[in-house]
């Protein structure tokens, strides 16, 4: 099923207003042509400083949903802006708690929003799959999400690259930013899923501040300048 989403594409714009206007349409969109679950959801958003692309928040009741974006997407493209929500989106309407990142994005493609998922991973410097949680989950890159799409998307898909301007190649091999970081808050717990990997925290948190630092392979979560667990990074994407 492919969306209809009517907004102009635009390129290189790096104003922050404008992201700031254009990401909570593109919410909006996205919330009435593809999620209607989500319709009766509360959602905000803002642009600031976060430790991935963007950072989720919800709960069980899915009343408010915070979405936290990155101030580096102020470069990208408005379709790969498109891609970025739609992983974000489909995270609190999967059903059960496993919370997979590949889940995630077979979500987003099964609602019709594959192209611009693709796009996104373009932006993002996942050509191929980005492996976590030592190869038990994965972000579908670009070439995977491309192989799940139908003849029609395949075709959007390549529209949005050639206006773009982008040619998908494999680049060369280098460490990649963590894609996005999903809390979910249960009665008085909180639980965060980094890179595949889970930390529970004994708290109910509202929207946390989490810093990732990385010292020689592992990487330390703080949420609200507590460290709360670590991880061992891994190497990245397949080859």
């Amino acid at each position: 099923m492919l969306i209809a989403l009517n907004l102009k594409m635009e390129n290189g714009d790096t104003n922050h207003l404008s992201v700031v206007r254009k990401i909570p349409e593109i919410i909006d969109i996205l919330v009435s042509s593809a999620f209607p679950e989500l319709r009766d959801s509360k959602i905000h958003f803002r642009l600031g400083r976060v430790s991935s692309f963007a950072q989720i928040q919800w709960d069980r009741t899915r009343d408010e949903i915070s979405i936290n974006v990155n101030q580096e997407v102020k470069k990208w493209h408005e379709a790969a802006l498109i891609g970025l929500i739609s992983h974000e989106l489909s995270h609190p309407v999967q059903k059960g708690r496993r919370l997979s990142e590949r889940e995630t994005d077979k979500e987003s493609i099964s609602r019709g929003l594959g192209p611009y998922l693709a796009t996104e991973r373009l932006f993002a410097g996942k050509y191929e799959d980005h492996r976590i949680q030592h190869g038990r989950d994965k972000y579908l890159g670009y070439r995977s999400i491309r192989a799940e799409l139908t003849q029609i998307e395949t075709q959007q898909l390549d529209l949005l690259t050639k206006e773009i301007g982008l040619v998908p190649t494999k680049s060369e091999s280098r460490k990649l930013m963590n894609h996005d970081i999903a809390v979910y808050r249960e009665g008085d717990n909180t639980t965060l899923l980094i890179g595949g990997q889970r930390f529970s925290i004994s708290q109910r948190m509202n929207n946390p501040d989490v810093k990732l630092l990385e010292r020689n392979g592992i990487v330390y979560v703080y949420a609200n300048e507590v460290l709360v667990g670590e991880y061992k990074r891994d190497i990245g994407t397949d080859t």
